[in-house]
């Protein structure tokens, strides 16, 4: 069987769409571009929303990127592009005015005219954008509460990481001490062995100088 993809397990909704926008607007200070600024970004839109055990920073931030890409596409649309196949516009796209005003560094613009193949009709995009649905409140972690978690997960997986190797180092040692007594243990069995057999080897001689001599007074007194 086949394994479900994240979109598969997860629902994502306009409204989820909309909030993104909104908070990755807010929160730019975060993706510095620097190396992992992204996903370490996006990790804390995942924290701040609730979703840690429903969705991954990767998961959105490729769902932000497709937006981006879109928008600009739309924006910059090449020469003779047709509206007759079902394809988006800028006037047609829901998220066109969010993005511009997330992007577009202005807080709105009307978009680019596109002019469909059937006829001079000129499309014009829509200036306004869908409202947040403010009866869907939830509870939100300030950025600050946000960052701090994210650096005390970091601290513990660094402090995890230091015990496992401390931990391999105790087991490592304790292996030695192992090996060390029980090579210390046949030793000490090896020479009590040995005193063992120098010991029956002496009773053996006394037993037969012992035997010897009777037998030479035996003789002598013959």
């Amino acid at each position: 069987m086949a394994e479900k993809s994240q979109e598969d397990v997860f629902k994502w909704t306009d409204e989820h769409t909309q909030v993104l926008i909104r908070w990755r607007v807010a929160n730019e200070a975060l993706f510095t571009g620097k190396r992992n600024a992204a996903i370490k970004g996006f990790e804390a839109f995942v924290m701040e929303q609730g979703l840690q055990d429903r969705l991954a920073a990767a998961f959105v931030k490729k769902k932000w990127e497709n937006l981006k890409q879109k928008y600009k596409d739309l924006k910059c649309p090449a020469t003779g592009v047709s509206t007759e196949d079902g394809e988006p516009t800028a006037a047609s796209w829901k998220w066109y005015s969010a993005m511009d005003e997330a992007i577009g560094g202005r807080p709105s613009i009307t978009p680019p005219a596109l002019i469909a193949s059937s006829g001079p009709d000129v499309a014009v995009a829509s200036t306004s954008s869908v409202s947040p649905d403010t009866s869907r409140k939830r509870t939100r972690k300030s950025l600050e509460d946000v960052i701090k978690e994210m650096e005390e997960r970091e601290s513990a997986r660094e402090q995890e990481a230091v015990e496992r190797e401390e931990k391999r180092w105790r087991e490592k040692e304790e292996k030695e001490e192992r090996r060390e007594r029980a090579r210390q243990e046949w030793e000490e069995r090896r020479h009590a062995e040995d005193r063992e057999r120098e010991e029956r080897w002496r009773q053996e001689a006394n037993q037969r100088e012992e035997r010897l001599l009777n037998l030479l007074e035996i003789i002598a007194k013959k």
